[in-house]
Parts: structure tokens; sequence; C-alpha cells
């Protein structure tokens, strides 16, 4: 049997249990360096990382929580993984997930999203930074750990991540993340901290398109753009190519109207650093009317894209943007607690970042309509719930 596993009788359902997760956590972390000296190794890296793993989908959102989730599963746990000194203890894991290095469980991490996504192919993909704000320690100058994730809206899967270094900012940690994602055929959409010629141009180059949001870090330029619109939108777009697309949602007492606009940049006159921009082929204009019942509130945004000037295209893809915030953050805060947590040892905000952020895709891949938080409360006890959301990930095909 191989690393972490034990080398016993089992039963056919025991069985099926131990090559699902061959297929799943063994195959993509069994490789893991192991930051401990070889004499204090009493558990397994691959028994302790399962453990998190299994605890983190049932609900688990600290080391006690995990340590506890292991004891209260440890006769089920020993069916399949070597324990042969019984639960590791909450100071053990916090340690040791501490002390990994990142890299390596971004490797592992970025392995089974691809294994998820190779079937799937993906189209859009949405880069949005986050800052967990408990992770500061004052005491030790330690900043709240801030990251960047690229987001498969269309998948609900997180793609990779990239923590960004406490001397600098999203700017040179997109890049990174860009590396790590296999670009070509997808629309990348930024926020303005990522608009930048730089990784637009990799973008291009990585053959992908960009959506990228104008904002006062690139003034001049939104200067221009926001001018030009509010000329055009006066004359009632007179002679000008472009196209319009507008829709309205009643909800919640609430009326909102989306319009958008595409032109050619070709219809502008010189634009500041326009050739600075690979690929850079359509200008958008974006309108949020909301109207409550005691008031009306009007939201204008602007952007540049490499896609050609279809509204409703540009509309799709913007909108599906801000999902980053509803279905991902807004999950790690509310359904995980993240931004509670005050873990900070070493590298484990990152590395048990990177874990939530496995755990809500392999939560999203299962069909079940149950809502995230039910689907983490039926894993607690139901252990061939949890299973079935290992198996959603793909990891049950030959």
């Amino acid at each position: 049997m191989a690393q972490g596993f034990g080398h016993r009788v089992l039963s056919p359902q025991q069985t099926r249990e131990v090559k699902l997760l061959r297929r799943s956590v063994l195959q993509h972390f069994q490789h893991l360096p192991d930051p401990r000296v070889e004499r204090t190794q009493h558990h397994s890296l691959v028994a302790i990382v399962t453990i998190v793993l299994f605890a983190v989908l049932a609900g688990a959102d600290g080391f006690v929580a995990i340590e506890r989730y292991g004891r209260a599963k440890q006769s089920w746990l020993e069916t399949f993984l070597d324990l042969p000194h019984g639960i590791p203890s909450h100071d053990t894991v916090g340690r040791v997930i501490g002390a990994l290095d990142p890299q390596a469980l971004e490797a592992g991490f970025l392995a089974w999203v691809g294994q998820i996504t190779s079937s799937l192919g993906v189209e859009l993909i949405h880069i949005d930074g986050k800052t967990a704000r408990g992770s500061y320690d004052r005491e030790g100058n330690l900043k709240a750990l801030h990251s960047v994730s690229a987001w498969s809206s269309e998948h609900g899967l997180v793609l990779a991540q990239q923590r960004v270094d406490a001397k600098s900012n999203e700017i040179t940690a997109v890049p990174v993340l860009l590396n790590l994602l296999n670009l070509k055929g997808t629309v990348v959409t930024l926020d303005a901290m990522g608009t930048q010629t730089a990784i637009a141009t990799q973008i291009k180059q990585a053959e992908g398109d960009y959506v990228l949001a104008l904002k006062g870090n690139q003034g001049t330029l939104s200067r221009a753009v926001e001018t030009w619109f509010e000329q055009a939108d006066a004359k009632g777009w007179d002679g000008i190519d472009y196209d319009y697309h507008e829709t309205m949602e009643s909800s919640h007492h609430r009326l909102e109207t989306r319009q958008a606009w595409t032109v050619p940049v070709s219809q502008f006159p010189p634009l500041p650093r326009q050739a600075k921009w690979s690929g850079f082929t359509t200008v958008v204009m974006v309108r949020s009317t909301r109207q409550l019942w005691n008031k009306t509130t009007t939201d204008v945004r602007f952007y540049i894209s490499s896609l050609p000037s279809h509204a409703l295209r540009h509309a799709q893809v913007i909108r599906s943007h801000w999902s980053v915030e509803n279905s991902l953050h807004w999950v790690l805060d509310v359904t995980f607690n993240e931004d509670a947590s005050r873990i900070r040892q070493g590298d484990a905000a990152q590395n048990l970042g990177l874990i939530r952020r496995l755990s809500v895709s392999l939560l999203k891949r299962e069909p079940s309509k149950l809502s995230l938080k039910m689907k983490r409360y039926t894993a607690a006890m139901d252990n061939s719930f949890l299973l079935k959301i290992l198996a959603a990930s793909g990891a049950d095909e030959a």
C-alpha cells in the first residue's frame, strides 16, 4: 500500500474508499516534503493533511476543531489511514500546517483542480484579492494575510491562489498567479489594480483575452474615456459605431437597470498610451441604476477590452466578475469564518486558506441542492456524504 494507508484486509466498501482517497488526497499530496525532522514524525504527513481537509469540509474552522473532528472520526479514519499514535493534537496540526511549504501545497492544489477542469474547460477567469483580517499579529508586527485568487464563475472553482507580499501589492502578485494558469482561449477579468500594460501583454501572449476595469490608477486614460462617453451620450450617439445591451431586474422591492455600451477603440481619438495596451480593441461603459422605494442610485464604470465590440458579451463577462465576491469571498467569511480566524503561525494562514479554497471548490462540485453550510453539516455527520464530495471532484473516474 502507499504511504499513509494501512496494511490490512479491507472490506469491499473500505477498498472503494481507499481507492477514492488514492485518486484524490493521496494522489495530489503524497509528495509534499515533510518539514519535520525524522525523530518528530510520529504522524504521517499525508494523514495530517487528510484529516485537516476532511475536518474543514465537515465544518472545522480552526486547529482545535480539527483535532475534535479527528478524535470523533478516529475509528473510521483508521480504516484507511495509518494512525499508530492516534489523532495528532491541535498543537501538532498547527505546527505542521504552519511549517508546510506553501508552494508545494499549491502544486498539489493545482494538480487536483487541473484534474477537475481538464474535462470541463474554463472560459472565464476572474482575478480578485482578499484579506484575511484576523491573521494579523500586532505584537509580532505581522500584517494580515492578503492573497489573490483566480476564480472560475462558470464552474464555482478556485483555480489558483497567490500570496501578496507584505511589502508589496496585488500588481506584483497577479503576474505570478497568471503564470500558474492556462489562459489560452479564456477571458480574464481584473479590477482596476490589475489594469496594467504588462498584465494585458502577459494575457495576450498566453493567447487569452482581457476585460480590465478603468479607475483612477489609470488617470489620464480613465479621464479621456469618461469625457468621450459623456460627449457621445450628450449628442445621442449620432454617427458613432457602437453596440448596446440593457437588462432590468426586479426583486426585494428594488428595480435595477443595467446598460452596457461597447465602442471599437478605432472610434476614439488616440488615447493616452493606447499603443502600450496589447490587443486593446474595445472600450466599455456600464451604467447600473438601482431604484428603491425612497431613493435612486446610479453607478457608472469603464473598461478596456481585447474582445470585439459586443455589448451583451461584455455585460455577461463583467457581471460574472462580481461572483467572486458573492460566491467565494462571502462564502469564505460567512460559511468558513475566514475573516475571524486568528491563525497566523508560520505559513498556517496561507496554507489553511488554500485548503479552504479547495474545500469551496469540492463542495460546489457536489451536485445536491443543499447549501454549502448544510453540505458541511451533513459531511460532519455522514462519512459517505463526505466521500461523495470527493467523488464529485472526478476522483472516482478511472
